[in-house]
């Protein structure tokens, strides 16, 4: 690899670390006692390093969003004004599929959850849904280090010498390009899935 290729490896590396470290929310990390919506908010926003503010559009989560979440049917209400660990793993879960999915999708997705969820006896079957998603997806982050040194590897072959003053920008031109393209194959067979193994006959 070019020194280049190091720097941009490095770069990205960093940005795994800071992902790990405020992008996620580990199953102990999730209060045993019950928690009301403001304390909700504050709790992602403490725990995903956003700031809490009065700006509803800055939060992680928001009580107009877990109202709405409610009125969709991606989770259940709440037992007079307090929520339990299930709807906050659930509330982590809508979090991390909100950027690829469609609510209708996500809704479909987490349909055979949300069907136990709100019977607190079945709290560990969601326990160790959620712990293993959480387990995969810190894997996944420690292994994506070395998908990205197998593109600026392909990049250094590809990339004819005459480039070589420009290659800090290509590089990180395609190395988007494949970023964007990954995140489409992925987004699209995640759709098809939903479509093939969680549609009803409504749908």
């Amino acid at each position: 690899m070019t020194i280049e290729s190091f720097m941009v490896r490095d770069d990205v590396q960093e940005f795994i670390k800071e992902i790990k470290a405020y992008d996620s929310i580990r199953l102990d990390e999730i209060p045993e006692y019950r928690l009301f919506i403001s304390q909700i908010e504050e709790f992602f926003d403490k725990k995903l390093g956003k700031d809490s503010d009065d700006d509803d559009e800055r939060k992680t989560i928001s009580k107009t969003m877990i109202q709405n979440y409610i009125k969709d049917g991606l989770i259940m209400p709440p037992e007079g004004k307090s929520y339990n660990r299930n709807h906050i793993i659930l509330l982590a879960l809508i979090y991390n599929l909100k950027p690829i999915l469609t609510i209708r999708d996500i809704k479909k997705l987490l349909l055979p959850i949300l069907e136990i969820a709100d019977d607190e006896s079945q709290s560990n079957k969601i326990e160790s849904i959620y712990s293993t998603y959480f387990a995969m997806k810190e894997s996944y982050l420690d292994e994506f280090i070395n998908l990205i040194e197998h593109d600026l590897k392909i990049m250094d072959e590809k990339l004819d010498e005459e480039y070589c003053g420009e290659w800090e920008k290509l590089s990180k031109i395609l190395l988007v390009l494949m970023l964007i393209t990954q995140a489409n194959i992925r987004k699209r067979l995640a759709e098809r899935i939903i479509e093939l193994y969680f549609s009803t006959e409504e749908d």
